[in-house]
């Protein structure tokens, strides 16, 4: 638990002073996206108007895959989303976190996120280009730091579609 209060305040600080913000798509009620990123896939659909549920697939070199199914939850009037999933069914951990999301320039949006459990905390950073109304191109570097394995640091390139 001290990972994920450690991880919250960085985030928050890291937030502020440059003004990034959350690996969040957004969406309209009802659009769902499907991205690809260097070693990831993932499927999002926005269930509510401010509920966002989805799953992901990361391709660890090192290591077995991780797969989460998570909720984001957009708290009113701001562009902070709490995150609540669960990393690798049966065997895994659930997992709360952050993110924030900021327009950096027109088509443009930054974004950074922690989530942690008991076995780990994951910091990401990134920024999201719109090509068009439905496909985003997506740059990143995430930060993974397991209790029991080696930490992972990676910058990936990504796009996704919006339907």
């Amino acid at each position: 638990m001290k990972k994920v209060l450690l991880g919250v305040g960085l985030l928050l600080s890291v937030s502020v002073g440059t003004g990034v913000a959350a690996p969040i798509n957004d969406l309209d009620r009802g659009q769902t996206a499907v991205g690809v990123l260097t070693d990831t896939i993932y499927l999002e659909h926005k269930i509510g108007d401010n509920l966002t549920v989805g799953y992901q697939n990361v391709d660890r070199k090192h290591g077995s895959d991780m797969d989460d199914f998570y909720a984001q939850y957009k708290l009113p009037f701001s562009s902070v989303r709490a995150i609540l999933g669960h990393r690798d069914l049966g065997s895994g951990s659930t997992y709360i976190g952050l993110s924030v999301s900021e327009g950096l320039a027109p088509r443009v949006d930054g974004y950074a996120s922690v989530i942690g459990s008991d076995d780990f905390v994951e910091y990401q950073v990134g920024a999201t280009m719109e090509l068009t109304r439905a496909v985003d191109l997506n740059l990143n570097y995430r930060n993974f730091r397991p209790d029991h394995y080696r930490n992972e640091s990676r910058l990936e390139v990504g796009a996704s579609y919006k339907f």
